[in-house]
């Protein structure tokens, strides 16, 4: 009986071996566990710093988008203003033009005519640049948006992706964090089990050991063989030795139990920290995407409008390139008109001339001289009848009223030769 006790208590410190060894294997994988969610954690942290850059970088985008979209709206302005003052100018040049059709003067008429063509020339190219200049503005605003359009698409889906991430990493969080308290329970009701087998375990070792000291004594009265005592007493040295390893082991395990319920507990309390710190990135991402979205719209109705006042300006160059047309048509009759007007002057400076020394001479010599060249002159008399007719010439007037009929035919005879050689 007592061989089948000793038998059975050696079994059972086997089993509790054996227990033990599971123990540890367990806490072996609960600290490959607690490893792995700290290295979680730490990924974590690194995507939300990513998400924090990305948001930043996000703002500063928007910020670039906004310095362009202001630039772009100060360039149609100076290309506005621009346009404003060359319609004065065509303005001014217009009343220059009338004020020369008005005069009468040809050499400051001509000058004039010459530095007005110049300044037509000059508002055509003026004219020319902003053209070139309006269909730039027009290009970079349309590339703006594009570009705009491209990496709004591209922000709202990394806003989108990192809110899927940060879902999915909150939700394997706690899961993991289900699975390690799940864990540890099993641990602690393991450890709590064991606690209680090795107290019962103990009791069995000290009833049997009195026991032994029973059949010690006994051994001892009936004087049985050494060989049997030093056995049992090897035994029982065996059975003391193995339960102190246990009790030492117990011990160990329970150290190991309170660091690993520790650990979970700063586990915990970061897991918590990081759920914190991801909803309030998610709330600033949501917040800087409302403000995206504000942006945008502000930025497409401000687009809207630069867009309408370059066409406006399109359509306000080619009025003005029309006008600058027709000024520079009218400016070319005008030119044509001048030109004709000076030679007609001059050829009545000359017949001014002729006609003034012919008057002087009239009163010096005798008028019988003349008076046979009557009937060869008579044509170069018809002739310049015709072209005084014709140019409106006020000396006819004077001579009339001044001089005698006789006199004045004759004048106006010799005038009309003169005229005639000026012709020829």
């Amino acid at each position: 009986m007592d061989s089948a006790a000793l038998g059975t208590a050696m079994n059972e410190i086997q089993r509790l071996k054996n227990q033990l060894q599971i123990v540890a294997e367990s806490e072996a994988t609960q600290i490959n566990h607690a490893e792995s969610a700290h290295e979680e954690l730490q990924r974590l942290r690194m995507e939300l710093n990513e998400t924090l850059s990305l948001v930043e970088r996000m703002k500063s985008e928007m910020n670039d988008c906004r310095q362009s979209e202001a630039e772009a709206m100060e360039a149609a302005r100076e290309a506005q203003q621009q346009l404003e003052a060359i319609a004065l100018e065509l303005e001014q040049s217009k009343a220059q033009a009338k004020s020369l059709e008005a005069s009468g003067d040809s050499s400051a008429t001509a000058m004039e005519v010459t530095v007005d063509q110049d300044a037509t020339n000059q508002l055509k190219g003026e004219v020319k640049s902003l053209k070139y200049e309006v269909g730039q503005l027009k290009a970079a605003l349309e590339a703006s948006e594009a570009r705009y359009q491209v990496e709004y698409i591209q922000s709202t889906l990394e806003i989108r992706s990192a809110y899927e991430q940060a879902e999915k990493t909150k939700q394997e969080s706690v899961e993991r964090e289900t699975e390690l308290e799940a864990e540890l329970g099993k641990a602690k009701a393991n450890i709590d089990k064991l606690k209680a087998t090795l107290m019962d375990k103990e009791t069995e070792l000290l009833n049997i050991s009195n026991k032994n000291e029973g059949l010690r004594s006994k051994m001892e009265e009936e004087n049985q063989s050494s060989e049997k005592e030093s056995e049992l007493a090897m035994h029982l040295k065996k059975l003391e030795h193995d339960f102190t390893l246990l009790k030492a082991a117990l011990l160990e395990k329970e150290t190991q139990v309170k660091g690993l319920a520790e650990k979970n507990d700063m586990l915990k309390i970061e897991i918590e920290r990081g759920e914190a710190e991801r909803s309030r990135a998610n709330d600033e991402a949501a917040a800087i995407a409302d403000t995206a979205k504000a942006g945008e719209r502000e930025a497409l109705m401000k687009l809207g409008s630069v867009t309408e006042e370059a066409d406006k300006s399109s359509r306000r160059v080619a009025r003005v390139t029309e006008q600058l047309d027709a000024a520079q048509a009218a400016n070319t009759e005008m030119e044509a008109e001048l030109r004709r007007l000076k030679v007609q002057a001059d050829q009545w400076r000359k017949a001014a001339e002729a006609a003034a020394s012919m008057l002087s001479s009239t009163g010096n010599n005798n008028n019988g001289k003349f008076v046979e060249r009557t009937g060869s002159l008579d044509n170069g008399m018809n002739n310049y009848n015709t072209i005084a007719g014709t140019m409106g010439s006020p000396f006819s007037e004077d001579m009339d009223d001044e001089s005698p009929k006789k006199k004045n035919g004759n004048v106006l005879k010799k005038f009309g030769v003169l005229w005639k050689k000026g012709q020829k």
